[in-house]
């Protein structure tokens, strides 16, 4: 096996073989399940150490969940040796987004910094579910959560790997919430 690093994108995860011929069900780690209609190729990975390359020869829904044959896979002894790997593309094979909208891999590790200018720290990872996401900034006592919502996020630069937010006063560690 190799690493693959460019396949990097994760879409799914093999839960388990259905039937008897080498067809997987996948758990769906896209808000996109239509690309797997398109898929040709994926990478399919244990470990970061471990990925391999495979042809993709059918897709179909199931139950809110995907069904995956891929060559070389015929079997359920073949498909149970996949379980709990992820399926992954490359990030340029990502679908396309509207403006203002933006994958989680591209926020992640930004710097935070108020409208003000008063750095709050690094975006290590976002909560998803609810009625919007939640971001979540900085570390263990130092941590910030912040609604991921248009009020809040006033601008977000890739380029500069940015995001200035407009928190709710009173929200933010060291500031006396107003009354």
């Amino acid at each position: 096996m190799m690493q693959l690093e460019e396949w990097s994108l994760t879409i799914g995860e093999i839960v388990a073989p259905f039937g008897l011929a080498g067809e997987m069900k996948v758990r769906l780690e896209t808000d996109f399940p239509e690309r797997f209609g398109r898929l040709r190729e994926v990478c399919v990975r244990r470990s970061p150490e471990q990925a391999q390359l495979y042809a993709v020869e059918s897709t179909r829904p199931h139950k809110g969940q995907i069904l995956l044959r891929l060559r070389g896979v015929a079997s359920i002894e073949d498909a149970e040796i996949l379980r709990n790997t992820f399926l992954q593309v490359r990030p340029q094979d990502a679908v396309r987004l509207p403006k203002n909208e933006y994958y989680i891999h591209e926020l992640i590790g930004c710097d935070v910094v108020t409208d003000s200018g008063r750095p709050l720290g690094r975006l290590n990872s976002v909560l998803r579910g609810g009625g919007n996401d939640v971001y979540v900034i900085g570390e263990g006592k130092d941590e910030i959560l912040l609604a991921a919502i248009k009020e809040v996020v006033r601008e977000v630069d890739l380029a500069r790997r940015c995001i200035v937010v407009s928190p709710t006063p009173g929200l933010l560690p060291g500031e006396a919430e107003e009354v």
